[in-house]
């Protein structure tokens, strides 16, 4: 059989770009009615101003995100409007999702009726964001009348909800709070009436005293975010499905009473002003976390672990192993006296690690380090015992590399320990060449004859 000319392959090509063409093959009424429903009311608009044909296409659209449609170019007025018009030409029965990024000042009684459409209208998904005008707007609104809600996200935004309420809020699966007052009393309620609540988010909160999170009763809870929440003092976790725990703020006292399925935990420690932190606090909550699989801290989290004398002039590390540990991030912050060998005496007790991020790009090392070279280099640098062999170690990456020459006792001692190492990636900033050092040829020189697969990147 003879293979096709070019004028057969041209004619093939027309005839099926022909067949492709929806609006050949997908009846009139169809195709309107998709578009009106299931673009996002922002490529709706969009196509009814370029598209003369879908100019008179009716508003049903089930994801109404305005997020990005406040901008420079856009007065506030002009986005009031836009959205007013929206709300008044929707002829859907449902919107699944509403989205709103505004200044909420001056034109309050039109959010709260474009909500309480949705409402109306069995919203799932409900963000509403006035950061932009950073003051908390008290909605008068009782969202916890609302059955078929999803998702919840309010920044700079009032929330209360009942301590008891027959029906709303009973599917709510996911709840994010961001600079609004908490009370003990509205997590209680939160835990009560959200009985298949999988993802709770507090950012920024005003909450004084104790955050206590009674979820024994759930089997959906998985994920917990508490960040920057400078008046809490204490958290107790009551939740036997808790799978992902992320704390961002000062060292605080932390009772997690279950810890089996606990999985992941990013654990961002920062200094409190005078800085100093309760490490006896921190130590005690250590235990809470041996179990897990992943985790992200920073070098606060190492300080806890350093060693200390116990008493006869003797230096004990804190008793505890990381038996499950596969993945490990640390970011370095200032100041701190952590250095290659706190990392070392950490990674040690983690027998089944395959992962390591460090994050140095907001930090440097001193230009001399006195004790590491007198107390801690010659222990490091000894491979004979093998007592940092991380047998399990495949990946390495260093953020913010700038050719230090601690950075590069760091990166030795991977490739002469990690025997089963594949990648090593150093990440060097851009806009970092006042900060880099001369680089060491003979020295990197050495370290690519033990492991050829050193990559240096700019991010």
């Amino acid at each position: 059989m003879a293979p096709p000319t070019r004028r057969s392959r041209v004619e093939m090509a027309e005839s099926s770009n022909k067949r492709m063409k929806p609006s050949e093959t997908v009846p009139e009424d169809v195709l309107e009615l998709m578009m009106s429903t299931y673009l996002p009311v922002q490529s709706l608009l969009t196509t009814r101003v370029l598209s003369k044909r879908f100019r008179e296409t009716e508003v049903r659209s089930l994801d109404l995100d305005f997020s990005g449609i406040y901008s420079r170019r856009r007065r506030k007025v002009e986005v009031v409007g836009i959205i007013e018009k929206v709300f008044n030409q929707h002829k859907g029965s449902e919107i699944h999702r509403f989205v709103l990024l505004l200044n909420h000042i001056g034109v309050e009684d039109k959010i709260i009726s474009w909500t309480n459409t949705c409402f109306g209208k069995n919203i799932k998904e409900l963000v509403l964001d006035f950061s932009k005008a950073r003051k908390v707007m008290a909605i008068p609104i009782d969202f916890s009348a609302v059955e078929s809600l999803q998702v919840l996200k309010l920044r700079w935004c009032k929330f209360e909800i009942p301590d008891s309420s027959p029906k709303g809020l009973k599917l709510l699966k996911t709840l994010s709070l961001m600079r609004t007052q908490v009370m003990v009393k509205t997590i209680d309620a939160i835990f009560n009436n959200c009985i298949h609540l999988e993802s709770l988010e507090l950012i920024e909160c005003r909450m004084d005293g104790i955050l206590s999170i009674r979820a024994q009763n759930h089997k959906k809870f998985k994920s917990l975010v508490v960040s920057f929440m400078p008046d809490l003092r204490h958290i107790r976790l009551d939740a036997p499905t808790l799978e992902n725990y992320k704390y961002d703020g000062y060292v605080i006292c932390v009772n997690i009473l279950i810890t089996n399925a606990l999985k992941e935990a990013n654990l961002y420690y920062t200094r409190i002003r005078r800085l100093y932190h309760q490490k006896s606090d921190l130590v005690d909550t250590l235990r809470f976390y041996t179990r897990l699989t992943v985790l992200a801290t920073t070098t606060i989290f190492l300080e806890a672990l350093t060693k200390r004398y116990v008493g006869e002039g003797r230096l004990e590390n804190p008793p505890f192993k990381f038996e499950n540990l596969t993945e490990f991030k640390i970011s370095f912050i200032t100041p701190t006296f952590c250095t290659l060998f706190d990392i070392a005496e950490f990674l040690k007790e983690c027998p089944k690690l395959k992962q390591v991020v460090i994050d140095i790009q907001n930090f440097t090392f001193e230009p001399q380090m006195y004790f590491w070279e007198i107390h801690h280099k010659a222990q490091i640098q000894n491979t004979s015992n093998n007592n940092y062999l991380l047998k399990c170690l495949t990946d390495v990456k260093i953020i913010g590399y700038k050719g230090h020459w601690h950075e590069l006792d760091i990166v030795e001692f991977f490739v002469k320990n990690a025997p089963s190492l594949k990648r090593l990636e150093l990440q060097m900033p851009k806009n970092a060449k006042n900060d880099a050092h001369t680089p060491d040829v003979a020295r990197i020189k050495l370290i690519k004859t033990i492991f050829s697969g050193v990559k240096v990147t700019e991010v």
